[in-house]
């Protein structure tokens, strides 16, 4: 045993001379061991280049593949939109006998029993599939209109008050979307302009003319996230009885065209036997744009269509719009649509408040394209004037 102590003494020794007098370099190259720590070193030098070349290979694999699906799902996308501003101009020239006779032909005025409206099911194309959605953005109201160069606001700066104080909301809250948009820099009682959000961090300044998109609300002080996504605020949780929405729209099944008539006459009786009242929707872009023609408010592209106008979007129309008008309202255009603004004159008494505010026809629309296969999703959303053949605004998104 000792002696077996004494050599492993002696090797010790040695060994700590040997570092002692030449370094560890020599020892190690002197040693038995050198190839085994030379070799050990190669394999961790390969090991960080095999590593990192298949890691950046896959990386770059991924994203090709990523950026081919988003390729592929987005021209699916401005196929659907192509789809869609067709069915616009079939509508708009009268034209959808040859493919849905049952449907609405009346190309001078535009409700939810014209083609547009129909909620087509998902189409299938190629390996993946398209859904598009039409809806009348002048059902809405053009919150661009509410004052222009020539006069300090508009109508529709009440209505847009209407529209607030019937969803409980601080009224103040129109003040500062017309100092939004108006030209000047002169602050409204209740409003806030460039000084105002110049203080903000980061800041910017008022927008002072037609807003670009109706997301810009969540700019203007007062419209939280909260009140522009209807998830709170005001009245929120206390309204009662209220319904999905007061469309009376034809939803197709994939093989409707099979049987179209009896569809249509179980979607007719269904919306005659819906509840009508406030819809549940409370999101502020459901019931506003920005659309339209900002320099004079009479324009028909800042007009509300009677046809295609919400509950609550009705009800601010004027004063003398009440629950049981609109109920009125809305139950005679499902069973036919209003053919001209002067059929409403029955329904109000002073029909000459709505002469320049309303409409029963319809150029601005928004569509909304989704496109998916097995790699990918995109979602295409344009607001289009089927008019001037124009798109206003677009975005997408994957």
């Amino acid at each position: 045993m000792n002696r077996y102590i004494n050599t492993i003494k002696e090797n010790y020794n040695k060994r700590k001379l040997i570092l002692e007098e030449d370094g560890l370099y020599k020892y190690l190259f002197n040693n038995k061991g050198f190839v085994l720590v030379i070799v050990l070193i190669m394999i961790t030098f390969l090991f960080t280049i095999s590593y990192d070349f298949f890691y950046k290979s896959i990386t770059y694999i991924t994203y090709l593949n990523r950026f081919k699906a988003d390729n592929n799902t987005e021209y699916m996308a401005y196929s659907g939109h192509a789809l869609a501003k067709s069915i616009l101009d079939i509508d708009r020239l009268g034209l959808n006998i040859p493919f849905m006779p049952n449907i609405s032909s009346n190309k001078n005025i535009d409700s939810y029993q014209d083609i547009w409206a129909v909620e087509f099911p998902e189409i299938p194309l190629g390996e993946g599939s398209i859904k598009f959605l039409i809806e009348d953005e002048q059902s809405k109201i053009n919150i661009s209109a509410l004052a222009n160069v020539f006069v300090e606001n508009t109508p529709y700066y009440g209505i847009l008050q209407r529209l607030l104080g019937d969803m409980g909301l601080i009224l103040d809250i129109a003040d500062c979307i017309l100092d939004w948009v108006d030209p000047d820099s002169l602050r409204s009682p209740y409003g806030a302009e460039s000084d105002y959000y110049l203080s903000l961090q980061p800041p910017y300044k008022a927008q002072n003319s037609e807003m670009g998109s109706i997301d810009e609300l969540l700019l203007v002080k007062l419209v939280t996230p909260e009140i522009y996504y209807g998830l709170g605020g005001g009245n929120y949780g206390l309204e009662k009885d209220l319904v999905d929405d007061n469309k009376d729209n034809i939803k197709l099944t994939p093989d409707v065209f099979n049987d179209l008539r009896e569809d249509l006459s179980n979607d007719f009786q269904d919306s005659i036997e819906r509840k009508i009242w406030k819809e549940k929707d409370r999101a502020l872009y459901s019931y506003l744009r920005v659309h339209g023609n900002p320099n004079d408010f009479t324009d028909e592209a800042n007009r509300i269509n009677i046809n295609t106008a919400s509950f609550r979007v009705l009800m601010t129309l004027s004063n003398e719009m009440n629950e049981s008008v609109v109920t009125e309202i809305i139950k005679r255009r499902q069973l036919e649509p209003f053919r001209q603004t002067t059929d409403i004159n029955e329904f109000i008494r002073e029909p000459d408040l709505l002469k320049n505010l309303i409409t029963v026809r319809s150029n601005i629309f928004k569509i909304t394209v989704t496109a998916s296969d097995k790699f990918g999703f995109c979602r295409f959303i344009t607001y289009y004037d089927r008019n001037r053949n124009k798109v206003l605004y677009s975005s997408i998104e994957h």
